[in-house]
């Protein structure tokens, strides 16, 4: 099998590819985030995929190839260049021990590139120097923390955090393929959260980004498409919203934690955000919480007063067959188990699954 090279080579002005010779192989490659489900579509060109979308940009309603499952496009690539240069001439200079441009995960190099790009739009001069030292201080993160074994360690308050925020990962998926992680309010106990501090919060988030990471690029490789895409749908469900609760310190602090940590180090990972079932309350909190998020995350927010299935099934493409009865029912009942796979997975049990992969591995 052959597939494009990890890291930048892939849409660096070279032919260099890496032969995978062992489906193994590739599935770990997929997993680390080193290479794509699949090589280019033939007949790709790096310059423009015009003729996939019908010149309709990324609009759900026309795009047949969704923004990150293209190749860099011409202007993408020639700001690339530039934030190699700075990455390796200022950044990296005579450090030998720090990570070659060229062994960055592509899929991380790709979407902090377009996400800069969109956020300093005002200053295109800014972008690569925002784009490398973005690279730079999460692989020095991702050191400091040993990112890549987080998913195999068994954190302190992990039973606490994931029962006091469990989070979702729906069977139904958007038109692209991309997952559906579901957040919703009324299964949150925010006085688990009280014991927590924002340092252990970030660390439990950070795993539970990582899981959704890898679940994701799994994704990719089983379905049908096999397009790389490296966003997900994320949908808030604030049926029982408590404006007394939500206003509450620490659940103020651990919203503001994981903002910062996403904004930081998982920057692009986010496609769209659903907040479904808003009451007006919320709105009062959301003064607070806006000035914590950049502009272009704002920009995917879409604010829904039901329970936002129309919206998901007319605009981005989901069947509502997949999606769990209890989104739409009224009065509202969540069981969240059961033996109806509509309901999906918990993210805790999806660590619990990886690890134990892992384990085997070994």
């Amino acid at each position: 099998k052959m597939a494009p090279a990890s890291s930048a080579l892939k849409y660096a002005p070279t032919d260099d590819v890496v032969v995978v010779e062992k489906e193994e192989e590739q599935e770990e490659l997929i997993l680390a985030g080193r290479v794509p489900p699949v090589p280019l579509i033939e007949g790709w060109l790096p310059g423009g995929n015009a003729e996939l979308d019908g010149g309709g940009g990324d609009d759900p309603s026309t795009t047949i190839v969704p923004m990150d499952a293209r190749a860099l496009s011409q202007m993408e690539r020639q700001v690339l260049a530039r934030v190699r240069t700075h990455y390796e001439e200022v950044l990296l200079g005579g450090d030998d021990d720090g990570p070659a441009f060229d062994n960055l995960p592509e899929e991380m190099v790709c979407r902090v590139l377009r996400t800069m790009m969109k956020r300093h739009s005002d200053k295109p001069w800014d972008v690569p120097i925002q784009t490398a030292e973005m690279l730079m201080a999460t692989l020095k993160w991702r050191k400091s923390i040993d990112a890549d074994s987080l998913i195999t360690r068994t954190l302190e308050h992990t039973a606490e955090y994931h029962g006091g925020w469990p989070t979702r990962v729906l069977y139904a998926t958007d038109k692209h393929g991309r997952m559906l992680v579901y957040d919703s309010i009324a299964s949150i106990d925010s006085e688990y959260l009280r014991m927590i501090s924002p340092e252990e919060v970030e660390l439990l988030h950070a795993q539970l980004l990582e899981c959704l990471s890898i679940e994701r690029r799994r994704r990719c490789a089983m379905s049908p498409a096999r397009m790389r895409v490296y966003s997900h749908l994320h949908i808030l469900d604030l049926e029982g919203f408590s404006l007394v609760d939500a206003m509450k310190e620490h659940v103020l602090r651990t919203c503001k934690t994981i903002f910062g940590l996403s904004k930081r180090h998982f920057t692009g990972c986010v496609y769209k955000i659903y907040i479904v079932n808003c009451p007006l309350a919320f709105y009062v909190m959301w003064n607070v919480l806006a000035p914590w998020l950049p502009h272009d995350t704002i920009a995917k927010i879409r604010f829904i007063r039901g329970s936002g299935i129309d919206e998901l099934a007319r605009d981005e493409g989901v069947d509502r067959s997949s999606l769990p009865a209890w989104m739409g029912a009224t009065p509202r009942g969540m069981p969240m188990v059961g033996g109806d796979e509509r309901n999906g997975l918990l993210v805790s049990d999806l660590v619990a699954s990886e690890r134990q992969r892992r384990h085997h591995a070994q």
